[in-house]
C-alpha cells in the first residue's frame, strides 16, 4: 500500500475508475501514512480522519454505481490551513484564529469536494502565512521529509511535506512572495503559482491581497494540471478586481502527450539570479538544463528587467497590505502572535502611502517590461531557491553560507520567487536534483502572463522524460 501511495493522482484515478482500487481503502492508506509520519513531520494539524472516512464511502458507492465523477473522485487531498472549510478549524496556524471554524467552505474547497476528492485534513502553515521558513506556527515548525533537521520552507511547508511524505496526493497552498515554490523546491515535489486571479482566492485568509495566489503542490506536473482544470473558471463570488472570468481550463488534455520541447526557446538570466546562488544548487540547475536541451528546447541567455527593484517593490506591497488585513487583531492581540510575526507587521505599518503608490507604479513597470521579454521566449528558467535548506532553529540574523559569502537564511529563501508574485504571470517549481547533501533542488519555470499551459507543458516534458525522487523516509 506504501507504493500505491507513491503513485501519481494519473495513475491512481485510473485504478479508481476501473474499480481495481477502492476510495475506502485509499483514503485509509493515507491516514495511516498520517498517523506514522505526522508526528515527526507536524505537515498537519487538524486531521479530518471521520468525515474523510464517510466522504470516501459516499465515492465508493457512487462510483460503484456507475456515477464516476472524473479523475479526481476518491482522491485524498489537503488544504493549507489559510483556506475556509465548513464545520473544520481553519486557524492559519494563529493562535488569534484558534478556535475560528467558518461556515462555509473556500471556492477551491467547494470546487474540489464537488469533484469527488475527500478532505484529509489542514496543513501547516506560518503563521498567517507571513514567512518562508515554516517556523513560526502556533503549532511548531513542518519538518523536510528529507531531512527533518531542515526546515520544509515556507509558508505552504505543510502542504509540501504532506505530498513529499505520501500524506496526501495533493495540498492546496497560497504563493504571496514564494509560498508554494519554496516549499516546493525545499521538499522535492511540484508547485504551480498560476497567473494572477485563474484560481478564485474566495474564503482564502489573506496574506497581501495583490499579491496573493492560491494553487497546488503535488508530486506530479501532470497532477496539478488535473487540479487546475478542477478549480479555474468564473466564480462569482470572488470579488478581487483580478479575478480571471471564464470557462474552466483544459490544462491537462492539452499537454499530457507532450514527449519533448522542440520548438520551447527558454531563457537564462545573466543578471541577478546566479549572484547569490549557492555552487551546488547551481551545478544541479545547470544539470537540469543540460536535460532540457536534450528534449530539444533552444536556451538563449536574456536579461530579466528591474530585478533592482525586487525587493523593496514586493517588500512595501506585501507588507502594507498584510498590516491592512490584521487590523481587526494587531496591535491589540500582539501577544497572541509568534515572537517574529509583530515585527514584520510593524515594518508594515510604517510603509507610507507614498511609498506604497510609488511601488505600484514599480510594479507596473515590471509588469510592462516582463511582457515585452516573455514575447521573445517561451519562458526563463532559475533556480526556485538560490539555497539549500536550512537548520530549523537558525537563530538570528538566519545566517547562511552561500558562495562563500554570509547572506540572511530567510531573505534568500523568497530571493528569486518574488518577482513572478509581482509579475502576476504563471511559475512553477519542479524537482530538479538533490546536493551532495542530499537536499533537493528546484527549478523554476516563468512563463508570460496567461502563459500558464506553456509553462505546464514544459514541466511536465521534463517530467516525463526524467522523473522524480521521493525522500526515504
Amino acid at each position: 500500500m506504501e507504493n500505491l501511495l507513491k503513485l501519481s493522482v494519473e495513475k491512481v484515478s485510473a485504478l479508481i475508475k476501473s474499480k481495481d482500487l477502492s476510495p475506502v481503502d485509499l483514503t485509509k492508506a493515507s491516514l495511516k501514512q498520517i498517523n506514522n509520519l505526522n508526528p515527526k513531520l507536524n505537515a498537519f494539524v487538524f486531521v479530518n480522519e471521520e468525515q474523510a472516512l464517510s466522504f470516501a464511502k459516499k465515492a465508493e458507492k457512487e462510483i460503484t454505481n456507475g456515477n464516476y465523477f472524473g479523475k479526481l473522485h476518491g482522491i485524498p487531498v489537503a488544504y493549507k490551513d489559510l483556506y475556509y472549510t465548513k464545520d473544520i478549524p481553519t486557524t492559519a496556524c494563529s493562535k488569534v484564529l484558534k478556535d475560528f471554524i467558518p461556515k462555509y467552505n473556500a471556492t477551491v474547497v467547494e470546487r474540489l469536494e464537488n469533484a469527488g476528492c475527500i478532505n484529509l485534513g489542514k496543513t501547516n502553515t506560518t503563521e498567517f502565512a507571513f514567512g518562508p521558513t515554516n517556523e513560526e506556527s502556533y503549532f511548531g515548525a513542518v519538518r523536510n521529509p528529507w531531512d527533518f533537521s531542515k526546515i520544509s520552507g515556507g509558508s505552504s511547508g505543510g502542504s509540501a511535506a504532506a505530498v513529499a511524505s505520501n500524506m496526501a496526493f495533493c495540498a492546496m497552498g497560497s504563493d504571496s512572495g514564494g509560498s508554494i515554490r519554496i516549499p516546493a523546491a525545499m521538499c522535492g515535489v511540484v508547485g504551480f503559482k498560476p497567473s494572477l486571479g485563474l484560481v478564485s482566492t474566495y474564503g482564502i485568509i489573506p496574506m497581501s491581497k495583490t499579491m496573493d495566489h492560491a494553487g497546488p503542490l503535488c508530486r506530479s506536473v501532470a497532477d496539478i494540471a488535473i487540479i487546475l482544470d478542477t478549480i479555474t473558471g468564473t466564480d462569482h463570488k470572488d470579488t478581487s478586481p483580478f479575478a480571471i472570468k471564464g470557462e474552466p481550463t483544459q490544462f491537462y488534455n492539452s499537454i499530457y502527450g507532450v514527449t519533448n520541447l522542440k520548438g520551447k526557446v527558454l531563457g537564462i538570466p545573466k543578471n541577478f539570479f546566479f549572484d547569490k546562488t549557492d555552487y551546488q544548487v547551481e551545478k544541479v540547475f545547470f544539470e537540469a538544463v543540460e536535460k532540457l536541451k536534450l528534449l530539444g528546447a533552444t536556451i538563449k541567455e536574456v536579461v530579466v528587467p528591474n530585478t533592482e527593484l525586487i525587493t523593496e517593490t514586493s517588500t512595501n506591497l506585501m507588507f502594507k497590505e498584510a498590516a491592512e488585513s490584521h487590523k481587526t487583531w494587531y496591535p491589540e492581540r500582539k501577544d497572541d502572535y509568534q515572537k517574529d510575526i509583530p515585527p514584520r507587521l510593524e515594518i508594515g505599518l510604517k510603509v507610507t502611502n507614498e511609498d506604497y503608490l510609488k511601488a505600484v507604479k514599480y510594479r507596473n513597470e515590471i509588469i510592462k517590461e516582463w511582457k515585452v521579454l516573455t514575447k521573445q521566449i517561451d519562458a526563463v528558467l532559475v533556480p526556485t531557491c538560490p539555497i539549500e535548506p536550512f537548520d530549523i532553529g537558525l537563530g538570528e540574523p538566519w545566517s547562511v553560507t552561500t558562495r562563500g559569502n554570509t547572506e540572511l537564511g530567510k531573505q534568500m529563501a523568497t530571493y528569486h520567487t518574488r518577482y513572478s508574485n509581482m509579475t502576476g504571470a504563471p511559475a512553477i517549481s519542479i524537482f530538479a536534483g538533490l546536493t551532495q547533501n542530499g537536499l533537493p533542488v528546484g527549478l523554476m519555470i516563468m512563463g508570460g502572463f496567461g502563459a500558464d499551459c506553456s509553462v505546464l507543458e514544459t514541466g511536465l516534458a521534463y517530467e516525463r522524460n526524467f522523473g522524480f525522487l521521493s525522500p526515504n523516509i
